[in-house]
């Protein structure tokens, strides 16, 4: 059973970079003690109950945790051919499909790090990426009041610095296929044990011409001056026709 039902996304962009802003409710912070017994690229991991640390046998406080406590941490995967998809495939891919539509994968976890993977299957392990890790940045992570709070920036990539087999190029104007991941470290989230958004898209508004601000000046200016023109003549015939 998983403890996060919802998670809040909200999005900036510029010509360079995408940040995105991911909320949700967890009752606990959770950091894993010391190392984890599994490398970051591992997904097939084997999450077993232990017997539990509080409370006496057979009450509430027994019953709370049943797991070693492991990183809290969220995802944002993005399919890196988007506009080669299959229809069939667009919208059910979970960790990727295979070699030859693998996923975008940036990892933030609760120790503070922030990952970026190649996805190619769902039962597969990750492949990192190493060098587009270097380009990621933490701009905010907290935890208060039960709530994470969790920014995030990437590129929006180019195929001039970027690898079109790794690395998803957002566009301006286009559908990106989205799906967010989040782990409850208490509740013993672990690789393929998490919580599964449902099926979006990243949409980046293409920016407002300046015109759109100009143009409804100018002609709010231009009828100001033909309705004065109109008034002016109007008065000079009645003068006219006076005298």
């Amino acid at each position: 059973m998983n403890r996060i039902d919802d998670i809040w996304v909200r999005s900036l962009y510029n010509d360079k970079s995408i940040v995105y802003l991911l909320e949700w409710d967890d009752r606990t912070k959770s950091v894993a003690e010391g190392k984890l017994p599994w490398a970051p690229t591992q997904v097939n991991i084997d999450i077993k109950e232990q017997d539990p640390k509080t409370g006496e046998e057979g009450s509430i406080a027994a019953n709370q945790n049943k797991y070693a406590v492991y990183n809290d941490a969220v995802a944002i995967e993005t399919p890196v051919k988007w506009k080669e998809l299959p229809a069939p495939i667009k919208p059910r891919y979970l960790f990727g499909t295979n070699e030859q539509f693998p996923v975008d994968i940036v990892k933030w976890e609760a120790d503070g790090s922030i990952r970026a993977f190649k996805g190619t299957g769902w039962d597969k392990d990750f492949e990192e990426r190493d060098t587009y890790e270097e380009s990621l940045k933490v701009l905010k992570s907290e935890w208060k009041n039960g709530r994470w709070y969790v920014m995030i920036q990437r590129p929006v990539g180019n195929k001039k610095d970027q690898d079109y087999d790794e690395d998803t190029f957002f566009e301006v104007g286009q559908y990106i296929p989205t799906v967010f991941f989040a782990w409850d470290g208490h509740n013993g989230d672990a690789g393929r044990k998490m919580a599964v958004s449902a099926f979006y898209y990243t949409f980046m508004n293409p920016p407002i011409p300046k015109e759109t601000y100009i143009y409804p000046v100018v002609i709010a200016f231009g009828v100001v001056l033909l309705e004065g023109w109109v008034l002016t003549r109007r008065a000079n015939k009645k003068k006219g026709k006076t005298l």
